[in-house]
């Protein structure tokens, strides 16, 4: 069954020269467990497609049709779609993500944070644990601070927050930059 489905979308900045396609009519479907994999150079517009697809793509403008699990995701309001969809049932692993974890708070209290936002209602512990271990860390590394952590274990982190809430769909924008060969497999 098909659950993402993308069809002529385009993704264009505004410039002082004109309009600048960094997407141009992209089509493409996913079934469920199926992944796709997008190379190119760098600035071909990759970033911005996954963006797009998150509708998170600033300073610029989406068109085309994007549905998810058969529901029109550029047409349904900005709320909606925060509340629905963004991080809980697609989300978006950024380039450098390992960055965005906050200094001052352990790596758990980071992870209780994501589940107190969305809501969550079900095993803290349980949940916490299968995330950490989805990405072969112990969980000793809950008890740490991001800076006592190395760059590879702060990215494996953040995608094991990605996973906390087990997305549908998961964007990862060069997740594995920071791991080394053989953490990335």
């Amino acid at each position: 069954m098909t659950f993402l489905s993308v069809k002529g979308l385009s993704a264009r900045y505004t410039t002082s020269q004109g309009p600048v396609y960094a997407v141009d009519d992209v089509d493409f479907e996913l079934e469920d467990g199926q992944s796709i994999g997008i190379a190119g150079e760098s600035a071909c517009g990759k970033s911005t497609l996954g963006l797009s697809l998150i509708r998170m793509l600033s300073g610029g403008k989406t068109e085309g049709e994007i549905l998810f699990d058969g529901e029109s995701i550029l047409e349904m309001k900005e709320s909606d779609f925060d509340e629905e969809y963004r991080w809980k049932k697609i989300l978006m692993v950024f380039q450098g993500a390992m960055n965005s974890l906050d200094p001052v708070y352990t790596i758990k209290e980071q992870f209780l944070e994501i589940l107190k936002q969305h809501n969550f209602d079900g095993d803290v512990k349980q949940v916490i644990s299968d995330a950490i271990h989805s990405v072969s860390l112990d969980e000793s590394v809950l008890k740490k601070y991001p800076h006592e952590l190395s760059g590879g274990m702060k990215q494996r982190v953040v995608i094991a927050m990605a996973l906390l809430l087990k997305p549908k769909f998961v964007i990862a924008d060069e997740p594995t930059t920071a791991l080394d060969v053989l953490i990335q497999a």
